[in-house]
């Protein structure tokens, strides 16, 4: 599903975001990416995404070589990508159900399958019964369930979730964590989480994968530990 084969990315002001990384990452796995503030964890998303290309080195992301895309062609790439971000990034004049249907309606998805999907997906996050509320109306927590179902509503083949924790206490983080795991398990979405907080690695164990100063210093299987 992802490859990455020695990339590098040196950014403009010298900064050495990545440097000669691989990895594989196959469909259907959860993976946490974790590692210190710099160490490389956004720019790794931002070649996943489309965002920035690689100074040198291949990704390929579900057959698609990224650094490659023509930028007119970014757009339709990132169907294959959901992300959803720490601070949820909901727009605030549309109900839940709304926010979910708009990500459907900006790739023309038919009014009846939207509808259909839109309620399945506030169902599988377990927020069917606030459709009709406004993200001002609803938890952290909740916001986060809503920014989720966003990110799935298409289908995408991988789900980018950085930092989807952060501003959650430890009981709504360990709530995201087993939701995410359940559309792990019933989407076969490949899952990447971005993450610094140790308790939900160490209480939902998976695949880790640390990064430090642009290396990739530990790629461990489910339960492994650094140090």
């Amino acid at each position: 599903m992802i490859s990455i084969q020695n990339a590098s990315k040196t950014y403009k002001n010298g900064t050495h975001a990545l440097s000669n990384i691989s990895l594989e990452i196959k469909e259907g796995e959860f993976v946490y990416i974790v590692g210190p503030t710099g160490s490389g964890k956004s720019t790794l998303i931002k070649l996943l995404d489309g965002e920035e290309v690689p100074d040198s080195g291949l990704v390929m992301v579900a057959g698609t070589n990224v650094g490659k895309l023509r930028h007119s062609k970014v757009p339709l790439y990132r169907r294959n990508i959901g992300v959803v971000f720490q601070n949820y990034r909901l727009l605030p004049r549309k109900t839940a159900f709304e926010n979910v249907a708009y990500a459907m309606e900006v790739v023309d998805t038919p009014k009846d399958q939207l509808r259909k999907r839109v309620r399945e997906v506030l169902k599988l996050v377990d927020v069917a019964d606030k459709s009709n509320s406004f993200p001002d109306q609803l938890s952290g927590g909740q916001q986060q369930r809503v920014a989720i179902a966003r990110a799935i509503a298409n289908k995408p083949k991988i789900l980018i979730a950085d930092e989807p924790t952060g501003n959650l206490d430890p009981k709504k983080s360990d709530e995201i964590i087993r939701l995410l795991e359940k559309i792990n398990k019933e989407e076969g979405t490949t899952i990447l989480i971005v993450t610094h907080d140790s308790t939900i690695v160490k209480h939902h164990p998976k695949r880790m994968i640390a990064l430090d100063s642009g290396h990739i210093v530990a790629d461990l299987a489910k339960g492994g530990s650094i140090g």
